[in-house]
């Protein structure tokens, strides 16, 4: 077939546009076809074009401008850097841009060839990446905490301790330490009935305190040894270690050169032991020279005049003060009085706790906490030839209205015509009330710059619950005194305070408690009953004589010793007078197991007056033992007057004076007489 009449075209060429299934034919318009004007185009910011720079001027390795490119992608990476308005983002992008580049240039081999005079020395110039992976894992492990995710937390932080060196920086090792402790010792969103730290980590803890201790004192650092100190003490009060308190606190106030004079170390009598008849007929006994010495250990009759709300105790020994006039020094010891004041409370050891709340009150008084009560709690850690640690402390406010709650709960003492426990109460409430309302005169809240709105709210909250406590001590006061119209209208207080601030559930447990102390010192015996039970309950007690362990803590160790007390009581009304066949009390099965349930919680490891309550509970439910009855009330009396409680010292006295009624009743009148 000839192809003269239809020649073959040269080049085929295809006139209609490509269509494609997934995205639309793209028409060409006059805008995509012309260039556009350069007067519209926006310059791009020099660090945005810096940072760009090395991206453009890449080439292969073996590209003849291959050493030129990587010249000027370093001059252009710390010309970004030497910027001033540069964000932390792009400081980012140029530190790991100039850390990547300057490893291209080693591995190329310019740093000893010798034919390339800008890459020599480079290897000691070019940045390490470790301190940014140090930040940003803390930051990653604070926002695995935030989120409630605290296990990846201490997980991050426990690998990132392991991972330092000998050559990393102490402040960067400590930091880590310190929010790993954070982490271990706190919750980012505490339930109001939450469990507490189980053994092993506490343990671990104060393991990582330890750890911290070692490393502070290898390095020279004592301001960080210090911190562990009272870091320990903390950690052992907040979590109810007290049998390990004591020594710790010895050894914190010794770092801290805390000296009190060492007869203000009363320590409560041990226990006697009640295995042989002989160490009974030793103890038994109460003299009438065994109350004049009880009653003079604690004859510190208070002044009739109003006393100043933090000023300290008379005595006369000096009172100690801080080694240093530093803000961290300041701070810690503040911290390390607080806890002393409440672990002697705790033991019922009112002359020591007297000496640190003197100390406590004159270091409050000298203004001097953390740069003054404005201050926002911001210290510095120094550490010479190091950058320093900025710690954030408790709040001085906070501090401040903690010397009021601490110095009331010291206070045990309801005698006199404005007894201190009163008037740390009132003053505590005021000074609340004074800094949530803004009043002149109050003191005002300061954060750090960088504090969020979480940090403020905690703040209100912590102020908000010392309010509650004071109420507390409040109206014990009033039901100490008997002055029951103050005690109502204190809990009224109370329970609208902790209703309108949303924590009622927290103290729901010690009003009910409150409110079985009132009905019981009113006569109404049933109501008693009924808010003991509710208290003991609310505070996580199990059923009595259940085979479970013991549940609750100290408020359900005070709702059952007042119970059991109460039920002892109405069993002594009701039952005939006692005879020579029968003097023991006749108590029903119920009553006897809940004098166990008692007698098992109030036990000598208890915070006082836990344990005099005990003796008293033990030498009621022995009745028809005399001697042991004699014995415990005596040992009730030594305990009692050690924590310098008027109150129920009181109590054990009148219950004495009924021991001798019938065997010495001149004895009995004299121990009436020196109630």
């Amino acid at each position: 077939m000839s192809d003269d009449h239809n020649p073959r075209p040269q080049k085929r060429q295809r006139t209609d546009p490509i269509v494609d299934s997934v995205y639309p034919p793209v028409v060409p318009t006059s805008s995509s076809t012309s260039p556009q004007p350069l007067s519209t185009l926006q310059p791009l910011p020099p660090p945005v074009l810096l940072l760009a720079l090395p991206a453009l001027l890449a080439h292969p390795p073996g590209h003849e401008n291959y050493p030129l490119s990587l010249f000027l992608s370093l001059r252009s990476l710390r010309t970004c850097l030497e910027l001033k308005t540069l964000t932390p983002d792009l400081e980012c992008r140029a530190w790991i841009g100039l850390a990547e580049v300057g490893l291209r240039v080693i591995n190329s081999g310019f740093t000893v060839s010798g034919e390339h005079a800008w890459a020599n020395g480079i290897e000691a110039e070019h940045p390490s990446l470790r301190p940014f992976r140090h930040r940003l894992t803390l930051l990653n492990a604070q926002f695995a905490f935030q989120s409630n995710n605290s296990k990846y937390a201490r997980a991050l932080l426990r690998r990132l301790i392991a991972s330092f060196m000998s050559s990393d920086s102490p402040t960067i090792v400590y930091t880590a330490h310190l929010a790993l402790i954070t982490h271990m010792t706190s919750t980012p969103c505490p339930a109001p009935n939450s469990a507490a730290p189980s053994t092993p980590e506490v343990q671990a803890t104060l393991t990582t305190i330890t750890t911290l201790s070692n490393l502070a004192a290898q390095s020279g650092h004592p301001a960080v040894a210090d911190l562990t100190t009272v870091l320990r003490v903390r950690v052992l009060v907040g979590n109810g270690l007290w049998d390990l308190v004591g020594d710790a606190l010895l050894d914190a106030e010794k770092a801290m050169q805390l000296v009190f004079a060492a007869g203000e170390e009363n320590v409560p009598p041990e226990k006697a032991k009640q295995n042989t008849a002989d160490a009974l007929v030793r103890s038994y006994s109460i003299t009438a020279q065994d109350v004049h010495d009880n009653a003079s250990s604690q004859s510190q009759s208070q002044p009739n005049s109003d006393p100043a709300p933090l000023s300290p105790t008379k005595g006369t020994s000096p009172v100690p003060g801080p080694k240093a006039t530093d803000a961290l020094t300041v701070a810690l010891t503040a911290h390390l009085l607080i806890l002393g004041v409440t672990f002697h409370t705790h033991a019922g050891r009112a002359r020591a706790a007297d000496a640190r709340l003197a100390a406590l009150h004159t270091l409050m008084d000298s203004g001097a906490l953390v740069g003054g009560a404005n201050s926002n709690g911001l210290v510095e850690i120094p550490l010479p030839g190091h950058e320093s640690i900025f710690l954030q402390t408790t709040h001085p406010h906070i501090l401040f209205l903690l010397t009021f709650l601490v110095s009331a709960v010291a206070k045990r003492d309801p005698v006199s015509r404005r007894p201190k426990k009163r008037v740390f109460s009132e003053c505590g409430v005021v000074q609340c009330r004074e800094g949530r309302l803004g009043k002149e005169g109050s003191i005002r809240i300061n954060v750090p710059p960088w504090a969020s709105c979480g940090d403020v709210t905690a703040i209100e909250q912590q102020a908000l619950r010392i309010e509650a406590d004071l109420l507390c001590e409040l109206v014990t006061v009033s039901i100490q005194r008997s002055d029951f119209d103050a005690a109502e209208s204190h809990l009224a207080t109370m329970i609208a305070h902790t209703r309108t601030y949303d924590f009622f559930p927290a103290y729901s447990a010690r009003i009910s408690l409150l409110h079985a102390h009132l009905a019981h010192a009113l006569g109404d015996t049933e109501r008693a009953g009924t808010c003991y039970h509710v208290a003991a309950h609310l505070d996580g007690a199990g059923p009595v004589g259940s085979s479970v362990a013991l549940g609750g803590g100290f408020i359900a160790a005070a709702a059952r010793a007042g119970e059991a007390l109460l039920r002892i009581g109405l069993a002594a009304v009701h039952s005939p007078a006692p005879s020579a066949e029968q003097t023991n009390l006749q108590l029903d099965a119920a009553t006897t197991a809940l004098i166990k349930d008692a007698l098992a919680r109030c036990s000598s490891g208890a915070s006082a007056p836990l344990p005099a309550l005990g003796e008293l509970i033990a030498a009621a439910f022995a009745r028809s033992h005399i001697i042991r009855s004699k014995s415990l009330l005596k040992h009730a009396l030594e305990l009692l007057s050690a924590a310098a409680d008027n109150h129920l010292r009181a109590l054990v006295l009148a219950v004495v004076g009924a021991q001798y009624v019938y065997t010495a009743p001149a004895h009995a009148m004299e121990v009436f007489r020196d109630m």
